[in-house]
């Protein structure tokens, strides 16, 4: 099998980043200027596209994992993928479902940890991407009868 079925075959199983795919090629010993060439190949033929990587990631990440929008660009931009992309991205996320995730994290944390007080909670969100300003906004929302 050479590199070029190889690297079909991982960009086929799910989204790659660009970044990624030079990762991958560069593992594989692949010269850079072929490398480069492979890409732009891989590009042309919408294997790898960082603005269809970019929605599939937040989509999974919010979905699946709760996260918040933090810890999406960190790990985005971890990716290689341009600030740009991340921000139309992120601007696309339900916002209801996003807000509705926080709550079941905090009221999950809150039940598995009765005893711990508000401060490790608010690590706990914060660790998971969401900013300080959303956690105070949901912890207010949680007193309220």
């Amino acid at each position: 099998m050479d590199v070029t079925d190889k690297i079909l075959k991982y960009c086929a199983f799910q989204e790659r980043s660009c970044r990624e795919v030079c990762r991958k090629l560069a593992e594989l010993k692949v010269p850079r200027q072929e490398a480069e060439q492979i890409l732009e190949e891989l590009k042309e033929q919408n294997y790898v596209n960082d603005e269809r990587f970019a929605e599939c990631f937040v989509r999974g990440k919010m979905n699946n994992n709760r996260w918040g929008r933090v810890k999406i660009r960190v790990e985005l931009l971890k990716r290689g993928v341009d600030d740009a992309i991340i921000s139309e991205k992120l601007k696309m996320m339900d916002e209801d479902l996003y807000v509705q995730n926080l709550h079941y994290l905090a009221a999950r944390w809150q039940q598995e940890n009765p005893s711990k007080g508000r401060d490790y909670m608010t690590r706990f969100l914060l660790s998971k991407g969401y900013t300080f300003d959303e956690i105070r906004q949901c912890a207010s929302n949680q007193e309220e009868p």
